[in-house]
């Protein structure tokens, strides 16, 4: 078979092109999960995520009024009714329209139609005119593609300087094997 013969779909370079395309693509849905919550819009944050999706919030006090809340249980949403209800729920409309989320850097893997991505995120909140970063935190998010768009399956997010955040970390470094 000469080169002429070959399929087109099988090349390298439209596999390295898709891979690409998939990390934009799941940039760019972290980019506007920030922005839909912001703007207090819970049909496009819960439209972001897979049905079932898990999202796992880590010490969800911290940052709120000045407390150490490390040792608050995790509040986990699961479904899209979930992500709905959080987005609408009083903490977060307390929050509009002076808040914005922000991500990153990430670490973006690709194999097929899963992905996982981790990083920093910061919640940002303004009260009287001074802005103040409320809330950093490291994430790891998990995706998948579903009818050729990505979608949030999964995401936890701990609050940096907690012991689950440095085991998220470690746990993400240790699948790092094309080092």
């Amino acid at each position: 078979m000469s080169d002429n013969d070959k399929d087109p779909l099988e090349s390298p370079w439209l596999q390295r092109l898709e891979q690409v395309e998939s990390e934009l693509a799941i940039r760019n849905l972290i980019a506007r999960y920030g922005m839909a919550v912001d703007c207090g819009d819970a049909e496009a944050a819960a439209a972001l995520h897979t049905e079932n999706c898990i999202y796992e919030v880590s010490a969800p006090g911290t940052g709120r009024d000045d407390a150490d809340m490390h040792t608050q249980p995790s509040l986990v949403m699961e479904g899209r009714q979930a992500i709905r209800d959080m987005v609408l729920g009083a903490g977060h409309q307390a929050l509009l329209p002076f808040c914005a989320h922000t991500v990153g850097p990430l670490e973006v893997s690709v194999a097929g139609d899963r992905a996982t991505a981790m990083g920093y995120s910061r919640l940002y909140h303004d009260a009287g005119g001074v802005t103040r970063l409320m809330r950093l935190g490291f994430n790891r998010w998990h995706l998948l593609k579903q009818n050729q768009r990505w979608r949030i399956a999964c995401r936890t997010s701990c609050p940096i300087g907690s012991e689950a955040a440095q085991q998220l970390l470690r746990d993400g470094i240790g699948d790092w094997s094309d080092i």
